[in-house]
Protein backbone atom coordinates (compact mmCIF):
# COMPACT_ATOMS: atom_id res chain seq x y z
CA UNK A 1 0.00 0.00 0.00
CA UNK A 2 1.31 3.44 -0.94
CA UNK A 3 2.39 5.66 1.92
CA UNK A 4 0.99 8.95 0.66
CA UNK A 5 2.57 10.88 3.52
CA UNK A 6 5.98 10.44 1.86
CA UNK A 7 4.95 11.42 -1.67
CA UNK A 8 6.05 15.03 -1.22
CA UNK A 9 9.11 14.31 0.88
CA UNK A 10 12.56 15.29 -0.37
CA UNK A 11 14.29 13.38 2.42
CA UNK A 12 17.74 12.30 1.25
CA UNK A 13 17.45 14.07 -2.11
CA UNK A 14 20.27 16.23 -3.51
CA UNK A 15 18.94 19.44 -5.05
CA UNK A 16 21.01 21.94 -7.06
CA UNK A 17 19.65 25.49 -7.43
CA UNK A 18 21.22 28.07 -9.74
CA UNK A 19 20.75 31.77 -9.10
CA UNK A 20 20.31 30.90 -5.42
CA UNK A 21 22.02 33.89 -3.86
CA UNK A 22 18.90 36.02 -3.58
CA UNK A 23 15.26 36.39 -4.59
CA UNK A 24 13.25 33.37 -5.69
CA UNK A 25 16.32 31.11 -5.95
CA UNK A 26 17.30 31.78 -2.35
CA UNK A 27 13.80 31.06 -1.07
CA UNK A 28 13.50 27.89 -3.14
CA UNK A 29 16.81 26.57 -1.81
CA UNK A 30 15.65 27.15 1.77
CA UNK A 31 12.27 25.58 1.02
CA UNK A 32 13.83 22.45 -0.47
CA UNK A 33 16.03 22.06 2.61
CA UNK A 34 13.02 22.35 4.92
CA UNK A 35 11.34 19.62 2.86
CA UNK A 36 14.27 17.32 3.65
CA UNK A 37 16.77 17.89 0.85
CA UNK A 38 20.49 18.50 0.88
CA UNK A 39 21.10 21.58 -1.24
CA UNK A 40 23.84 22.95 -3.48
CA UNK A 41 23.32 26.71 -3.75
CA UNK A 42 24.91 28.17 -6.87
CA UNK A 43 25.47 31.68 -8.14
CA UNK A 44 28.05 34.35 -8.81
CA UNK A 45 28.25 36.05 -5.39
CA UNK A 46 30.17 34.15 -2.73
CA UNK A 47 28.93 36.21 0.23
CA UNK A 48 25.28 35.86 -0.76
CA UNK A 49 25.66 32.10 -1.12
CA UNK A 50 27.36 31.84 2.26
CA UNK A 51 24.41 33.64 3.84
CA UNK A 52 21.96 31.20 2.25
CA UNK A 53 23.97 28.18 3.41
CA UNK A 54 24.07 29.54 6.95
CA UNK A 55 20.32 30.12 6.96
CA UNK A 56 19.63 26.61 5.67
CA UNK A 57 21.83 25.00 8.29
CA UNK A 58 20.38 27.11 11.12
CA UNK A 59 16.72 26.71 10.09
CA UNK A 60 16.59 23.10 8.99
CA UNK A 61 19.86 21.49 10.02
CA UNK A 62 20.27 20.20 6.47
CA UNK A 63 23.54 20.08 4.61
CA UNK A 64 24.12 23.03 2.29
CA UNK A 65 27.12 23.48 0.01
CA UNK A 66 27.87 26.51 -2.14
CA UNK A 67 29.42 26.73 -5.57
CA UNK A 68 30.30 29.99 -7.30
CA UNK A 69 29.93 29.87 -11.06
CA UNK A 70 28.49 31.66 -14.07
CA UNK A 71 25.98 29.80 -16.25
CA UNK A 72 27.33 31.68 -19.27
CA UNK A 73 30.68 29.88 -18.88
CA UNK A 74 30.49 26.21 -19.87
CA UNK A 75 33.81 25.46 -18.19
CA UNK A 76 32.40 26.46 -14.81
CA UNK A 77 29.30 24.30 -15.39
CA UNK A 78 31.65 21.35 -15.95
CA UNK A 79 33.38 22.30 -12.69
CA UNK A 80 30.00 22.28 -10.94
CA UNK A 81 29.36 18.78 -12.26
CA UNK A 82 32.68 17.61 -10.81
CA UNK A 83 31.90 19.30 -7.48
CA UNK A 84 28.50 17.59 -7.22
CA UNK A 85 30.01 14.21 -8.05
CA UNK A 86 32.81 14.60 -5.51
CA UNK A 87 30.62 15.97 -2.70
CA UNK A 88 27.45 13.89 -3.12
CA UNK A 89 28.00 11.24 -5.78
CA UNK A 90 24.58 11.99 -7.28
CA UNK A 91 22.03 14.68 -8.02
CA UNK A 92 18.27 14.20 -7.89
CA UNK A 93 16.95 17.64 -8.80
CA UNK A 94 18.31 20.55 -10.82
CA UNK A 95 16.52 23.90 -10.61
CA UNK A 96 17.54 26.30 -13.36
CA UNK A 97 16.67 29.64 -11.80
CA UNK A 98 19.52 31.89 -12.96
CA UNK A 99 18.16 34.60 -15.22
CA UNK A 100 18.73 38.12 -16.53
CA UNK A 101 15.96 40.56 -17.37
CA UNK A 102 15.60 43.62 -19.57
CA UNK A 103 12.59 45.88 -19.24
CA UNK A 104 12.60 48.44 -22.04
CA UNK A 105 11.00 49.21 -25.39
CA UNK A 106 12.05 46.85 -28.18
CA UNK A 107 13.33 49.88 -30.14
CA UNK A 108 15.90 50.52 -27.43
CA UNK A 109 17.23 47.03 -26.65
CA UNK A 110 20.95 46.74 -27.33
CA UNK A 111 22.82 43.72 -28.64
CA UNK A 112 24.56 43.35 -25.28
CA UNK A 113 21.23 43.32 -23.45
CA UNK A 114 19.78 40.75 -25.86
CA UNK A 115 22.83 38.55 -25.40
CA UNK A 116 22.68 38.94 -21.62
CA UNK A 117 19.08 37.73 -21.49
CA UNK A 118 19.57 34.75 -23.79
CA UNK A 119 23.08 33.75 -22.71
CA UNK A 120 21.94 33.50 -19.09
CA UNK A 121 18.29 32.46 -19.29
CA UNK A 122 18.31 30.09 -22.27
CA UNK A 123 21.82 29.18 -23.44
CA UNK A 124 23.12 28.80 -19.89
CA UNK A 125 19.99 26.92 -18.86
CA UNK A 126 20.36 24.48 -21.77
CA UNK A 127 23.96 23.63 -20.95
CA UNK A 128 23.18 23.24 -17.25
CA UNK A 129 20.50 20.74 -18.31
CA UNK A 130 22.94 18.96 -20.61
CA UNK A 131 25.96 18.86 -18.31
CA UNK A 132 24.33 18.32 -14.90
CA UNK A 133 21.68 16.15 -16.53
CA UNK A 134 24.54 13.87 -17.55
CA UNK A 135 24.78 12.76 -13.91
CA UNK A 136 21.05 11.96 -13.95
CA UNK A 137 21.47 9.98 -17.16
CA UNK A 138 23.98 7.74 -15.41
CA UNK A 139 21.51 7.22 -12.55
CA UNK A 140 18.56 6.65 -14.92
CA UNK A 141 16.57 9.11 -12.80
CA UNK A 142 16.35 12.82 -12.13
CA UNK A 143 14.14 15.91 -12.08
CA UNK A 144 14.90 19.15 -13.90
CA UNK A 145 12.83 22.23 -13.08
CA UNK A 146 13.31 25.20 -15.40
CA UNK A 147 12.07 28.56 -14.22
CA UNK A 148 9.76 29.98 -16.89
CA UNK A 149 7.23 32.79 -16.53
CA UNK A 150 3.67 33.80 -17.34
CA UNK A 151 5.33 35.81 -20.11
CA UNK A 152 6.08 32.52 -21.85
CA UNK A 153 2.39 32.57 -22.84
CA UNK A 154 1.54 36.28 -22.68
CA UNK A 155 3.06 39.63 -23.52
CA UNK A 156 3.37 43.05 -21.94
CA UNK A 157 4.85 46.40 -22.80
CA UNK A 158 8.66 46.54 -22.63
CA UNK A 159 8.98 42.77 -22.08
CA UNK A 160 9.52 41.52 -25.65
CA UNK A 161 13.02 40.10 -25.15
CA UNK A 162 12.31 38.56 -21.75
CA UNK A 163 9.01 37.05 -22.94
CA UNK A 164 10.69 35.53 -26.00
CA UNK A 165 13.40 33.97 -23.86
CA UNK A 166 10.89 32.50 -21.41
CA UNK A 167 8.79 31.08 -24.26
CA UNK A 168 11.98 29.38 -25.39
CA UNK A 169 12.47 27.95 -21.89
CA UNK A 170 9.01 26.36 -21.90
CA UNK A 171 9.43 24.97 -25.42
CA UNK A 172 12.90 23.63 -24.64
CA UNK A 173 11.42 21.99 -21.55
CA UNK A 174 8.98 20.03 -23.73
CA UNK A 175 11.71 19.02 -26.18
CA UNK A 176 14.10 17.77 -23.48
CA UNK A 177 11.29 15.94 -21.67
CA UNK A 178 10.53 13.91 -24.78
CA UNK A 179 14.17 13.25 -25.66
CA UNK A 180 15.30 12.34 -22.15
CA UNK A 181 12.31 10.32 -20.94
CA UNK A 182 14.07 7.03 -21.86
CA UNK A 183 16.80 7.99 -19.37
CA UNK A 184 14.35 8.48 -16.51
CA UNK A 185 14.79 12.26 -16.53
CA UNK A 186 11.65 14.32 -15.97
CA UNK A 187 11.85 17.89 -17.26
CA UNK A 188 9.23 20.46 -16.27
CA UNK A 189 8.99 24.23 -15.99
CA UNK A 190 7.57 26.42 -13.25
CA UNK A 191 5.97 29.66 -14.43
CA UNK A 192 5.04 32.21 -11.77
CA UNK A 193 3.45 35.57 -12.13
CA UNK A 194 4.92 38.40 -10.04
CA UNK A 195 6.25 37.07 -6.73
CA UNK A 196 6.60 39.61 -3.94
CA UNK A 197 10.20 39.26 -2.83
CA UNK A 198 12.31 42.03 -1.30
CA UNK A 199 14.30 42.50 -4.50
CA UNK A 200 11.18 42.52 -6.67
CA UNK A 201 9.58 45.26 -4.58
CA UNK A 202 12.61 47.45 -5.24
CA UNK A 203 12.49 47.04 -9.03
CA UNK A 204 8.77 47.70 -9.62
CA UNK A 205 7.03 51.05 -9.24
CA UNK A 206 3.66 51.17 -7.54
CA UNK A 207 2.10 51.97 -10.91
CA UNK A 208 3.59 48.85 -12.47
CA UNK A 209 2.55 46.69 -9.51
CA UNK A 210 -1.02 48.01 -9.73
CA UNK A 211 -1.15 47.21 -13.45
CA UNK A 212 0.17 43.69 -12.89
CA UNK A 213 -2.29 43.05 -10.07
CA UNK A 214 -5.22 44.05 -12.26
CA UNK A 215 -4.46 41.06 -14.54
CA UNK A 216 -4.61 38.44 -11.77
CA UNK A 217 -8.15 37.04 -11.17
CA UNK A 218 -7.34 35.85 -7.64
CA UNK A 219 -6.57 39.45 -6.75
CA UNK A 220 -3.13 39.09 -5.22
CA UNK A 221 0.47 38.48 -6.17
CA UNK A 222 2.08 35.11 -5.61
CA UNK A 223 3.62 34.53 -2.20
CA UNK A 224 6.90 32.66 -2.18
CA UNK A 225 5.09 29.82 -0.36
CA UNK A 226 2.89 29.36 -3.43
CA UNK A 227 5.95 28.81 -5.57
CA UNK A 228 7.79 26.62 -3.06
CA UNK A 229 4.81 24.27 -2.80
CA UNK A 230 4.69 23.84 -6.56
CA UNK A 231 8.46 23.35 -6.76
CA UNK A 232 8.41 20.67 -4.06
CA UNK A 233 5.68 18.87 -6.02
CA UNK A 234 7.78 18.87 -9.20
CA UNK A 235 10.88 17.77 -7.28
CA UNK A 236 9.19 15.00 -5.30
CA UNK A 237 8.01 11.48 -6.15
CA UNK A 238 4.46 12.89 -6.37
CA UNK A 239 5.27 14.12 -9.90
CA UNK A 240 7.09 11.06 -11.22
CA UNK A 241 4.55 10.67 -14.05
CA UNK A 242 4.66 14.36 -15.00
CA UNK A 243 7.09 15.59 -17.65
CA UNK A 244 7.18 18.20 -20.38
CA UNK A 245 4.79 20.51 -18.56
CA UNK A 246 4.88 24.19 -17.67
CA UNK A 247 3.08 24.62 -14.36
CA UNK A 248 1.65 28.13 -14.13
CA UNK A 249 1.51 29.49 -10.59
CA UNK A 250 -0.20 32.70 -11.60
CA UNK A 251 -3.55 33.20 -9.87
CA UNK A 252 -5.34 32.81 -13.21
CA UNK A 253 -3.18 35.28 -15.21
CA UNK A 254 -2.83 33.02 -18.27
CA UNK A 255 -6.41 31.72 -18.03
CA UNK A 256 -7.88 35.20 -18.37
CA UNK A 257 -5.93 35.78 -21.60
Amino acid sequence: MTDYSTLFSLEGKVVVVTGAGEGIGRDLAIGFAEAGAEVVVCGRRQQKLEEVCTEIEEKSGRRAELFCFDVRDLRTIENLKEFITEQFGRVDVLVNNASFSVRKAAWDVTEAEWDGVFDTGLRGLFFCCQIIGGIMRGQNYGKIINMSSTYAQSVAKDRSVYATMKAGVSHLTEALAVEWAPFGIRVNALAPTTVRTASRAQTHTEEVLKSLLSRIPLGRFAAIEDLIGAAIYLASPASDFVTGQTLFVDGGWTAIG
